[in-house]
């Protein structure tokens, strides 16, 4: 919806400086909290001031694969590189933090530095965020691109009550590691 923004914190210091941001926007603001973060904790510094809305930041660096992610995901994606590094994979996390605006700059950037990018979240795999970063990449990130996007993501399944189920459906470090190793093998 035109005029919406959409926040996606991951880490307490982020929670704290995004709700900061989205009070002083002009815009109405949706802030996203992931119920597996809830007994997170952290640091967050005394001088923590409002975030920008909208600025993506690269949690790790990396040179082989862009992944993007956001909240419980980006967590699972970072260990996820750690696995791949061990076999030489060189994986950039790309903690989103902002679904609307997208820091598209920072997506594009990484790309072309990586020239291989995969999504991870936990939503179904039409008319998600993920598919917005999918259309990103075809259309400006096109020339940058050395494979097909990869998307790790719940496919066409709801999320079930039964917590069992959930992890059967919802994407897991082993699916985030064989989905990330088959784009940058690409």
């Amino acid at each position: 919806h035109p005029g919406l923004l959409v926040v996606t914190p991951a880490t307490p210091a982020d929670m704290y400086g995004l709700l900061r941001g989205a009070i002083r926007e002009d815009n109405p603001v949706v802030v996203l909290e992931h119920k597996m973060l809830f007994t997170m904790s952290g640091e967050v510094p005394d001088d923590q001031g409002p975030m920008e809305l909208g600025r993506a930041v690269i949690r790790r660096p990396g040179k082989d694969v862009t992944v993007v992610a956001t909240q419980v995901m980006m967590h699972r994606a970072l260990e996820a590189a750690e696995i791949l590094a061990r076999e030489g994979i060189s994986a950039e996390v790309i903690d989103l933090r902002s679904i609307v605006p997208l820091d598209r700059t920072t997506i594009l950037e990484s790309l072309a530095r990586t020239n291989r990018i995969v999504t991870v979240e936990e939503a179904v795999e039409t008319a998600s965020w993920g598919s917005e970063i999918a259309s990103l990449a075809a259309t400006e990130g096109v020339y940058d691109l050395a494979a097909p996007v990869g998307r790790i993501n719940m496919g066409r399944n709801l999320i079930p009550y039964s917590p069992p189920l959930e992890d059967a459906v919802i994407p897991t470090v082993e699916r985030i590691v064989e989905g990330i190793r088959g784009t940058a093998r690409a």
